[in-house]
Order: structure tokens, then C-alpha cells, then sequence
């Protein structure tokens, strides 16, 4: 763990951060639209394509590129996008030279997983329509990862073209959250709000069980996948689930999974961009992009 995190750590222990997360969970705004082209650096650079209950929000290179990022943006299924994961999107661009695109899918309570998963899937199919010669690339942070893996699960099903490799950072893959040590962890992770948790995942499922794969990826199948990097801290209330999904992925037969479990990290650490930890995260996507170069 690098200094910088071991004093992030130090300083959210003594924080109210997981009182904060817990009104945002369950009381989330609507208010600001972080993804409103006035609030990038280069708004003349940003194509918004509404869908019927999605965004598709595109920021474009200076530079033709056939790189593509698309990010599933974390926050419970009911926080919407934050201003960090627009400025991930214009390091992407800036650092990169790809393009970037958040997928911004319904949320709960408005919305339910039985919603939210058709339309992200949707919006993918609309995305590579728009661009068909592109290579992409996902990204995904807490419950956007883990709605990610469940919609790289519904594309291996339905025979349709997966991206070409995933990094998925702390991913919210199992909403029962029924193992015993989670309970046992709840007072140690200074970030998540364990009851808030609960009510969250009860209003996305829905009408839907919660061990259910569209809720749940952890259920489903980890086969033929593709390439996933994975990602997550040890103090994270999730860790258990963490482990089995990693292990899960380690036994699937055609998907390919590098796992890095980063001592005494937060729960999404990637949204504090400027820990060396993060950095590795942006340095592993680009050293994917530059690998799989066509």
C-alpha cells in the first residue's frame, strides 16, 4: 500500500464518509447532471445520444481513433454519474487518446434491474451501431462493474460480440450479501453503509430475488467472459464476495482474469484518481488498449 492510501485510509476512519454514503444511497440527487457538456473542459467535443430509458455520452478525441472506453458508473444503482467519473472520462481522451463513453443507464428506485439490464443492453447495441469499427474496452466501478459483469454474461448468451477485455473495480456482485463475514466486517470498513446496502438492493431487484443472476452476477456463469482485470481493497465490507467472484473467474473456462486484491484499500479506491493505486487501474487499461492494438 503506497503512503497516500495508507492516509486515506487513517483519515476516512476518522470521517463521517459512511454516513455521507448512506444518505446518498438512500436519499440520492437529482439535481446536477455531471455529464451536461457545459461541465467538461472541451464541451464541443461531447455527443449525447438519448435512448428511451438510457444515455449514451461520448467524449471525443481531437485524434481519429478506433479505441473505445465505455464506463458503467458506480454509486448503488441509484447514485447518478459524479463529476470523477466525467474527469475519468477526460483523462481517458487526454491520456489515452481513446474515446470515452458513459453508459448512463435508469436508476433505482425510479427504475428496477428488470429495466436497467435491457436498456444497458440496449444502449451497448446503439453504441457499436454508432461506431462500428471500434474496439472496446469497459470500465466499471462498485455496482457499474457489477452491472457490467451482468451484462457480459447476457451478451455470452445471446451470441453477441463481447468487448475486448473489461476492468472491473470493486464490483458489487452479489446483493443478498449473505456471508457471515460481511456482517463481521460492516464496523471495520469506514465506506459502506451495510443496512443502506440492504434497502438498496431490495428496491433495484425489484420483483426479482435478489441470488438472481441479473441482480446478482455472482450467480451466473463466469464462462467464456473474455479478458477481465479485477480489482478490489481489503478493507472492503465485500470482500468475501470479492474472493469467490475472483475464484470463480480463475476456474471459468474461456475467460482470462488478472486479480489484484490491493492491501488496506477503500471499497472503489478509483475514485480517489490520484492514488498511485489508482493509477495503476488507468495504467492497466491503457496497456490493454495498447496490446490489442489492430
Amino acid at each position: 500500500m503506497s503512503i497516500r492510501g495508507d492516509w486515506l485510509l487513517f483519515k476516512m476512519k476518522r470521517s463521517r464518509l459512511k454516513q455521507q454514503v448512506a444518505t446518498s444511497f438512500l436519499h440520492p440527487s437529482r439535481r446536477t447532471d455531471h455529464l451536461d457538456p457545459s461541465y467538461f473542459r472541451q464541451p464541443d467535443q461531447v455527443k449525447t445520444v438519448p435512448l428511451d430509458s438510457s444515455r449514451l455520452v461520448t467524449l471525443l478525441p481531437k485524434t481519429a481513433t478506433n479505441k473505445h472506453v465505455v464506463i458503467f458508473h458506480g454509486g448503488a444503482y441509484t447514485v447518478p454519474t459524479t463529476e470523477g467519473h466525467r474527469q475519468w472520462m477526460e483523462q481517458i481522451v487526454s491520456q489515452m487518446g481513446a474515446k470515452a463513453t458513459m453508459l448512463d443507464f435508469p436508476l433505482a428506485p425510479e427504475t428496477t434491474a428488470s429495466v436497467t439490464v435491457p436498456a444497458s443492453l440496449d444502449a451497448y447495441a446503439e453504441l457499436r451501431l454508432q461506431y462500428p469499427d471500434d474496439q472496446f474496452f469497459w470500465l466499471g466501478d462498485s455496482s457499474g462493474a457489477g452491472l457490467a459483469l451482468v451484462l457480459l454474461q447476457q451478451l455470452r448468451t445471446q451470441q453477441q460480440p463481447m468487448p475486448t477485455a473489461s476492468v472491473l473495480v470493486s464490483p458489487w456482485s452479489d446483493l443478498a450479501m449473505r456471508d457471515p463475514e460481511i456482517q463481521q466486517r460492516h464496523q471495520s470498513d469506514p465506506e459502506l453503509p451495510l443496512q443502506a446496502m440492504r434497502q438498496v438492493a431490495a428496491n433495484y431487484a425489484g420483483t426479482l430475488v435478489l441470488d438472481d443472476p441479473l441482480v446478482s452476477p455472482l450467480n451466473g456463469s463466469m464462462a467464456h467472459l473474455g479478458h477481465i482485470s479485477l480489482w478490489y481493497g481489503t478493507t472492503e465490507l465485500l470482500l468475501p464476495d470479492h474472493r469467490k467472484l475472483a475464484a470463480k473467474l480463475k476456474q471459468a473456462d474461456g475467460t482470462q482474469v488478472d486479480v489484484h486484491e490491493m492491501k488496506n484499500m477503500l471499497h472503489d479506491f478509483l475514485m480517489w484518481p490520484n492514488l498511485p493505486e489508482s493509477r495503476q487501474v488507468f495504467e492497466t487499461l491503457n496497456e490493454l488498449m495498447k496490446k490489442n492494438d489492430q
